[in-house]
């Protein structure tokens, strides 16, 4: 961090802080309006704005003809990539990204940049390049690169001179949308780039159908705006309907599939909405895609490329060097992993974490499926038939209570929106759109990488919060977003809670927002840069309070309503099955359904065996206490005193209830409560990740016997420890590793991370009774975290969704670079 400081404490130019925050909202704004946003795509552009101007790129070989039907273009698992994410990826203007196709036996890179510009969001370009995995074995492909316009109204139009062999020199497009204005695109290939030498001599009769594999095969067509995201599928099919022809035609000899799957060049009706790229190439292989973000009316191929110059060929070079160097020296001011003595390959795998996270960034826009049939809020739980763990029955209600008739309330999902959000994902193959339960950790890493990306993401969330209180967990927006969900979980419901997580960034930012005054002070105006330098753009409400008091009380009063909302529609039961507690305070998750708590993101987590009114679930409690904890920190800070008290009274009522109600004596462990055969209160015993959520969270005086027990706990190798991390659920659970075995043993990064985090700041550092213990522990979880993740990396490609507790091997999705790309923040100890 020193760099930054000096930066901070050297600057002299000085702005006054009303004209400064306009400015700075202004460049903030525009430094994110174009990016890698289409994170579902192995490489993807679009603008954050409803009707975008979007990019693709596709690929497959042409040594075999069935090549066409492993056409890469959506992040897929089923591609068998040896390793694909960013290198490097800074969030807002350079990313680099390393992909890794066996199959095709090449590794594809793609370095973005973005520029100042005179349109909207700057310029920017993609270097895309090819080389072979083995340079023993070639490695022939067609690379394809679309360009298409969502906005009505938009059209294409080719500059360069098309024929029918294609373009033989860079491809020049113009292109126009009442919103960006005019604009261009540019592709140009590299000197030393050579197509395969495949196929021929053919007769002359084959003349008309071949094309020049040295020039660029182009195909410009209108087609309906919001299928633009199926393009590969129309591609393909027109490929396939192509190739059927010719062959037909052209049997012998049987022209090579180089020649055979290759655009016709030409335009498929006027106005076109779309224009498509193809180069038929030979790795080693590159070409740069440029864009323009405006040129005047009229302008020709020559005067486009001139302005393009800056954005290509050796310009691009310098920028890609510029911008990587720029990015490892902030990664290491701020992580210091090379300080710390951390290998190369170590820190290399810790920027891929980073790098893959801000990668994953995504802005979604469209309608989503939400069913607003009343439910019993008392008594809403799901019931799931025991032969059918799958089955979806959403609208099952019903109560524990003897003889109580179960009632079926009438499903009606309906569509709403649009709406538009802009967040990071889980995992571009698998998960790749936002979720509630997610975020919150996505940006415990990004909001110390780039304090102003968080914030906007926080409140582009913010802005998805009812008038209720509500927010949908799964933010499914669009049909392209609807083609990664199974149906059965497309549907948003009302009385469904989920993990608050986004109060942990909010108590994030507070932290530094406290930690950069008592570092900074100078009365009157601050020291600052120039409203687009990269250090303002990242850290500007930091360095100016009233800029920042702004946003809390922006955000305050939706994270409020979500507040009161989890209380007023989760809230449990206490006094009937003869429970005692100091406070009311009590919680259950909503949406229970047989083995499953979706709910609460702990999916099969062993609750208690038949769901029931009668059950309050820890983690919910301390979900809660937190909450309250953080919007306490938020009202002090805006000088809400009343409100501040209100939940510093709820937050001492919380630890009441988790030592009164929660705390298992005999067990040593905090438990769910649920209601026994004899009709009395009953512990739920299932020893895991939900008895340390009190510890997790904080909410455990430092001086607590609870805090000694859960320590034990987590090092009790009988239980939860293993040399790989922290187990979800204890190993001498009689559920462990049972059934679909999700959060029945296996090992997740978030959470571990989350002990780590609390050990840190709460428990290592206070004295108390505890806190050499909470050394040891945080010490020997940490290497265990680090050792395994690195190995998992080293030896399989990727960043996974979770990891075994009996081997440790990654499992499940991959690569996932959400939250398990916090290992960054723990091998750095920056929490």
């Amino acid at each position: 961090m020193t760099n930054f400081i000096l930066v901070l404490l050297c600057a002299t130019v000085i702005i006054s802080t009303n004209a400064l925050s306009d400015i700075g909202s202004s460049s903030h704004n525009n430094s994110l309006h174009w990016g890698t946003y289409r994170p579902n795509l192995y490489f993807g552009t679009r603008s954050r704005t409803p009707d975008a101007i979007i990019t693709g790129l596709m690929w497959h070989g042409v040594s075999e003809l069935n090549g066409l039907s492993q056409t890469r273009h959506s992040c897929e698992q089923g591609d068998n990539m040896q390793g694909y994410g960013y290198k490097r990826h800074d969030g807002r203007s350079f990313g680099e990204q390393e992909i890794r196709d066996g199959l095709n036996n090449v590794t594809i890179t793609t370095e973005f940049v973005k520029v100042d510009g005179a349109g909207p969001g700057g310029d920017w370009a993609v270097r895309i390049s090819g080389k072979p995995i083995d340079p023993d074995v070639t490695a022939d492909i067609s690379m394809i690169f679309y360009m298409g316009i969502e906005e009505e109204g938009g059209s294409f139009q080719l500059l360069s001179e098309g024929t029918q062999k294609g373009i033989p020199d860079e491809v020049v497009l113009a292109g126009h949308t009442p919103h960006q204005g005019n604009f261009a695109f540019v592709v140009s290939g590299d000197p030393n780039n050579e197509p395969p030498p495949v196929g021929g001599p053919y007769p002359p009769r084959y003349d008309g159908i071949l094309t020049d594999l040295d020039q660029t095969a182009f195909l410009g067509s209108k087609i309906d705006p919001k299928g633009l995201w199926t393009l590969k599928d129309v591609l393909v099919k027109h490929f396939v309907e192509r190739a059927k022809t010719i062959i037909q035609n052209y049997q012998t000899p049987m022209l090579d599939p180089a020649h055979l799957i290759r655009l016709p060049n030409g335009f498929g009706g006027s106005d076109p909405n779309v224009f498509i790229v193809q180069k038929t190439l030979r790795a080693p292989f590159q070409f740069d895609v440029s864009f323009v973000s405006q040129i005047s009316d009229n302008l020709d191929a020559k005067e486009v490329l001139n302005k393009a110059d800056r954005i290509s060929g050796p310009s691009l070079t310098k920028l890609i060097r510029e911008r990587a160097t720029a990015f490892d020296e902030k990664f290491e001011d701020l992580f210091g992993l090379s300080k710390k003595g951390f290998t190369s390959d170590q820190v290399d795998f810790a920027k891929t974490s980073l790098g893959s996270l801000n990668g994953g960034i995504g802005y979604f826009y469209g309608t989503w499926v939400v069913d607003r049939a009343e439910v019993d809020p008392d008594t809403e739980f799901l019931e799931e038939d025991d032969d059918d763990e799958a089955e979806d029955d959403y609208f099952d209600t019903s109560g524990s209570r003897g003889g109580q008739k179960k009632v079926k309330a009438t499903p009606k999902p309906q569509i709403e929106g649009p709406i538009e959000l802009f967040t990071a994902t889980p995992s571009r193959p698998f998960f790749p759109r936002g979720f509630l339960w997610d975020e919150g950790f996505h940006l415990q890493l990004i909001g110390k990488w780039d304090n102003e990306l968080s914030l906007d993401i926080i409140e582009s969330w913010a802005n998805l919060i009812e008038d209720n209180g509500w927010v949908a967990r799964e933010q499914i927006l669009g049909d392209e977003a609807r083609s990664k969900v199974p149906k059965e979980f497309v549907t948003q419901f009302p009385h469904h809670a989920n993990p608050p997580t986004l109060i942990l960034p909010v108590w994030e930012f507070i932290e530094r927002l406290q930690h950069q005054a008592d570092r900074v002070s100078i009365p009157g105006s601050e020291p600052m840069i120039g409203t687009n330098d990269p250090v303002y753009l990242t850290q500007r409400h930091l360095l100016d309070k009233e800029l920042a008091m702004s946003y809390l009380k922006r955000i305050y009063p939706k994270f409020k309503l979500q507040y009161e909302w989890f209380r007023s529609t989760q809230w449990g039961e206490i006094e009937e099955w003869g429970r005692t507690s100091r406070s009311t305070e009590a919680y259950r998750w909503r949406g229970r359904k047989g083995v499953h708590t979706l709910t609460s993101g702990l999916d099969d987590y062993p609750r208690a065996t038949d769901p029931s009114i009668g059950e309050l679930h820890v983690d919910l409690l301390s979900w809660v206490g937190f909450f309250a904890k953080t919007l306490q920190s938020v009202a002090e800070q805006i000088g809400f005193e009343e409100d501040a008290a209100l939940y510093a009274k709820h937050v001492k009522d919380v630890v009441y209830s988790l030592e009164d109600l929660h705390w298992n004596e005999a067990a040593k462990c905090f438990c769910d409560l649920t209601v026994g055969s004899h009709g009395k209160s009953a512990f739920v015993v299932h020893k895991g990740y939900v008895s340390l959520f009190p510890l997790l969270l904080g909410l455990l005086p430092a001086n607590a016997t609870q805090l000694g027990a859960t320590l034990d706990l987590m090092k009790d190798e009988q239980h939860l420890w293993t040399p790989y991390g922290l187990a979800s659920l204890s190993q001498s659970d009689a559920y462990f590793g049972t059934h679909e075995n999700y959060w029945r043993g296996p090992i997740w990064i978030h959470l571990n991370y989350m002990a780590l985090w609390s050990l840190y700041k709460n428990y290592m550092h206070v004295p108390g009774p505890y806190q050499s213990q909470a050394k040891t522990v945080y010490k020997e979880l940490r290497e265990n975290l680090i050792n395994n993740m690195f190995s998992e990396y080293r030896r399989s490609g990727y960043f996974w969704e979770q990891y075994s507790p009996i081997d440790g091997h990654g499992q499940r999705s991959h690569p996932f670079t959400g939250w398990s790309s916090l290992i960054t923040l723990i091998m750095a100890e920056v929490y």
